[in-house]
């Protein structure tokens, strides 16, 4: 409906438009003209992108600004702007004659063309399309612009065209013979097709080079033919008409992408070709050009069409100015070959720019032209290849030099190595062993080692000989083999050796070579095993350990369906007794003579640990309740005739023991070994040798469910603040350390003003999940007594807080400690969490994750009681710690247990190793104080050292 009334005002405009006389030479047609007619009276004038011809029409002014286009001219607008072209057309022959009229500018956003008849008074629009519409809405499918007109004898008729584009817009019109026109597009096809074929035989040359060459500058010359293939596809119209002729608006903008990514490969190009001279302010250039580029690359997300052709100058400007001038600097410090490289490289470049401005339809667009440019952008390129190929040549002469060094640097290596080296034939034959491998196998020469092996080759030296051939073939699979075997040295003495191995082949890959190393890890070996069996076993009774007992009920649960079993829980009632009246080394012997006992009425099938201090834990599989208790009135029998004597002192021993039925429901061994705790505990409130079932619903268990509740006190005294901080000193002992060392302990206050010791409700809070609020109540106190005391923190070293294995499976705890220290300003080298050997190991991934955010921080860590279960050993190197914390337990007997003593020793001697610190807890005299100064102990925590106060008296 706009569009009929716009014609309707239009045809009123031309019938009551005033005569006023626009003189415009004509442009003559007829049959015998050229087949393809240049126009050439043709005139122009720019306006307002939204003026139509209707107005242009109706208004003397706009037809009086016309002016006659010189030959060649092109017109330069604005974005926001359009260029009318206007050229008058006349039939001069005896015939209807039939032409098509083309605007062959590609590039171009819109172009409307139209048919005027001033003597009838009435216009037509022939075609309105460009680049802002899809393809299939012009009229006809060429890829420049074209229309059909038809003038019949005498005719003449004015023709408007209408162009709008961010750019130099061309001024060349045509009018062809449709037979000529045709034939000209198939030419014009052909030649792009072509040039399209030799763009991209080039990339794939370069990418083709690349593969066998790997170097990066067959990378950039592949992606810049394909970026300038893209290019030209782009401004002829190939790209719209062939690959997305339905989005107008990718083709607007992948312009600008494609010669910003051709700039960019050129540069790159030349970079990595001439890098030993992209130093100073070369370097910087070819930086500020690479960074134009990525400009123009990016520059339809935040440019106008005005803006990014300024952009597309200024890119074009810089690369091809910086190039030259580098090209100066070559020629007169004389390096010929990079010389001719960059100046073939600008000559490339200027040659593309011109075949680009000529698809775009800037210049002269006959066809021996664009063929010409053709030629010179192969030409260069050859050229560029001929220098490139000298500049690799260079490069590999360089390399074979470097190659010649790095040998140099083997020999040296492999003769002065500390691990044995070798190298042999697949069939075992030796052909070089370094001085490493002669000590480890007993030789005193490389001769003498070959003289022995000439025989039987390599595998006199393998305890199993299968060994080697299992080797050998997994080699020939293509894997490189690391493995532990047994061996045997020169004098047939047997050890441990860490073997490394790899297949490599000669020149002529017809015969294969075994290149590998040897180290002795026997005491390795002996010490790995011996602490693979602490791993699962109490090393005082032999028996397993809680983490073992916990393993086989897990492993239950998930190897059958049908559970079955039952635990009992032992608990031994005089222990602290035997304990407190003689002597630890009293306890320990009571413990293994126990154990012993035990062992006697166990079946081998039951599974029987000492779970902790006096506690022992039975695991019954496929055995009923019933049988549990059998097994429980036999151990309580054996007990009852039991006496343990100590130094003339006879003691007679009592047990209590809860058992538990395994149930479908169950999925957890803590909360099973809990159930069994809990009918033990209540079992020792009845009486000595008592034993006591978990129920629920049993009375006793209620009560003693109720009697837990004093975990409501825990709350009250997070809510109220009823606890108290105390510290206790850690002394260096290996070196001076200035400044205070301490360990930040915890103290419940009652309402009666006692201090209860943590002993008391930790494992409490732990079982009720307390901790992650308990641990956050103590950073949060703590780091607010230091913001008060700004003098301390200066006198702090370290000072060192433990953290619960709940705490550390709380998904927030570890931003609320952040937030903590984000709030206080505490610096984070002044804190060292300790987190204890159990936690460390069973709580491994979220342990590590917190331990890796805050040490990159600056906050230090520490593994609390270290060595209680030695699992850890087999975590420890890669688990980032600065500091162990051996466990009590062995400090504090080490004067009397010369196996404690090797324990501390073998774990300093670890830690050392490793880098990391180590402190001795429970030195509770100056004797252990100085055992554990002598073995090398970094640092000692204990009552001879300072008993736990208030953090408040370290202001005194």
């Amino acid at each position: 409906m706009r569009v009929t009334f716009g014609f309707l005002l239009a045809f009123l405009l031309l019938v009551t438009m005033p005569s006023v006389a626009f003189h415009a030479e004509v442009n003559h047609v007829n049959h015998s003209a050229e087949s393809n007619q240049k126009i050439a009276n043709l005139y122009f004038q720019i306006t307002d992108a939204d003026v139509q011809l209707q107005e242009i029409l109706a208004s003397p002014a706009y037809h009086h600004k016309f002016q006659f286009v010189t030959d060649k001219q092109q017109v330069q607008f604005k974005q926001y702007q359009a260029v009318w072209f206007f050229a008058r057309v006349q039939n001069t022959d005896y015939r209807t004659i039939n032409r098509l009229l083309e605007y062959h500018f590609p590039p171009a956003d819109k172009v409307e063309i139209y048919q005027v008849d001033r003597h009838k008074q009435d216009f037509k629009l022939l075609s309105r399309t460009g680049n802002e519409y899809p393809f299939s809405e012009r009229t006809l499918p060429y890829r420049g612009y074209a229309a059909n007109i038809n003038l019949a004898r005498g005719e003449e008729v004015d023709i408007y065209i209408k162009v709008q584009d961010a750019a130099i817009i061309p001024s060349n019109i045509r009018l062809w013979q449709p037979e000529a026109f045709i034939e000209h597009q198939q030419h014009t096809a052909m030649f792009d097709g072509m040039l399209q074929g030799v763009l991209w035989l080039l990339a794939a040359y370069n990418l083709l080079l690349l593969y066998r060459s790997r170097d990066k500058i067959y990378l950039y010359n592949g992606i810049f033919f394909i970026s300038f293939a893209l290019t030209i596809a782009i401004l002829n119209g190939m790209a719209f008409a062939v690959l997305w002729p339905q989005y107008p608006e990718i083709n607007q903008a992948t312009i600008y992408l494609s010669v910003g990514m051709t700039m960019l490969m050129f540069n790159l190009a030349i970079r990595h070709a001439l890098s030993h001279y992209m130093t100073g302010i070369w370097n910087w250039s070819n930086i500020v050009s690479s960074i134009s580029a990525l400009l123009l690359l990016f520059s339809p997300l935040y440019a106008s069409g005005e803006l990014r052709l300024l952009i597309l100058f200024s890119c074009l400007s810089w690369v091809l100015a910086s190039n030259f001038i580098l090209a100066l600097r070559l020629i007169i410090s004389g390096q010929q070959q990079s010389k001719r490289f960059i100046w073939v490289s600008i000559f490339t470049l200027i040659s593309a720019v011109l075949l680009t401005t000529t698809q775009a339809g800037y210049l002269n667009d006959l066809l021996i032209w664009p063929y010409t440019l053709l030629a010179l952008v192969i030409f260069s390129l050859a050229l560029s290849s001929f220098n490139l190929k000298n500049i690799t040549e260079n490069k590999a002469t360089e390399n074979k030099d470097a190659q010649i060094f790095e040998l140099m640097q083997y020999h040296d290596i492999f003769h002065n190595a500390v691990e044995g080296m070798f190298i042999t034939t697949v069939d075992g034959k030796l052909l070089n062993a370094n001085t490493a491998l002669q000590t480890i196998l007993g030789y005193n020469s490389l001769s003498e080692m070959k003289k022995a092996t000439e025989t039987n080759g390599m595998a006199i030296f393998y305890a199993d000989p299968n060994d080697r051939v299992e080797m050998v073939a997994q080699l020939q699979t293509g894997r490189n083999r690391n493995f532990e075997a047994p061996a045997l040295r020169a004098d047939s003495t047997p050890f441990w050796a860490l073997m490394s191995a790899r297949l490599a082949y000669g020149q002529q890959q017809d015969r294969a070579f075994i290149h590998g190393s040897v180290i002795d890890i026997t005491e390795q070996k002996q010490a790995n095993e011996k602490l693979a069996y602490l791993a699962n076993h109490d090393p005082l009774t032999a028996l397993y350990n809680r983490h073992y007992f916990e393993q086989q009920i897990h492993s239950l649960f998930t190897a059958i369906p049908t559970v079955a079993g039952s635990i009992l829980f032992v608990d031994i009632d005089q222990f602290r007794l035997v304990n407190d009246s003689c002597s630890h080394s009293a306890g320990d012997a009571l413990l293994k003579q126990i154990s012993e006992l035990f062992k006697h009425y166990i079946d081998v099938s039951y599974t029987l640990a000492r779970l902790d201090g006096d506690e022992f834990g039975i695991l019954l599989v496929d055995r009923n309740i019933n049988e549990a208790f059998a097994l429980a009135y036999s151990l309580l029998d054996a007990m009852k005739e039991f006496r343990f004597i100590w130094q003339g002192n006879v003691f007679s021993i009592s047990i209590c023991i809860g058992l538990t039925e395994l149930t479908l429901q169950d999925s957890n061994a803590d909360t099973v070994i809990k159930r069994a705790a809990a009918a033990c505990t209540i079992a020792k409130e009845k009486g000595h040798n008592r034993i006591q079932l978990y129920d629920a619903e049993d009375l006793d268990t209620q009560r003693h469910q109720d009697e837990i509740n004093w975990v409501a006190q825990l709350r009250q005294a997070i809510e109220l603040d009823q606890f108290v901080l105390f510290q206790q000193t850690i002394k260096p002992l290996s070196v001076t350390e200035a400044g205070l060392h301490y360990e930040i302990l915890l103290r419940l206050r009652t309402a009666d003003n006692n201090l209860i010791s943590p002993d008391s409700f930790i494992s409490s809070a732990e079982r009720y999940g307390l901790m992650p609020l308990i641990d956050r109540w103590v950073i949060k106190q703590y780091f607010h007594w230091l913001q008060q005391h700004p003098t301390h923190i200066k006198q702090l070293t370290m000072c060192c807080i433990n953290l619960s294995g709940s705490s550390l499976t709380d998904s927030s705890f570890k931003h609320d400690v952040q937030k903590l220290f984000n709030d206080y300003s505490i610096p984070y080298k002044l804190i060292c969490f300790e987190i204890t050997e159990t936690v460390a190991i069973v709580n491994l991934h979220n342990t590590l994750d917190f331990i890796n955010h805050f040490r990159q921080q600056g906050c230090q860590f520490a593994l609390d009681d270290f060595g209680s279960g030695f699992s850890s050993y087999g975590y420890l190197k890669n688990f980032p710690a600065d500091y162990i914390k051996i466990d009590g337990h062995f400090v504090r007997d080490l004067l009397n247990d010369q196996y404690d003593k090797a324990i501390v020793k073998s774990i300093h001697d670890i830690a050392k190793a490793m880098g990391i610190r180590t402190v001795a807890e429970y030195v509770e005299n100056d004797q252990i104080l100085q055992a554990v100064q002598q073995l090398g102990i970094d640092y000692a925590q204990g009552y001879a050292i300072a008993k736990p106060q208030p953090l408040a008296d370290l202001l005194k």
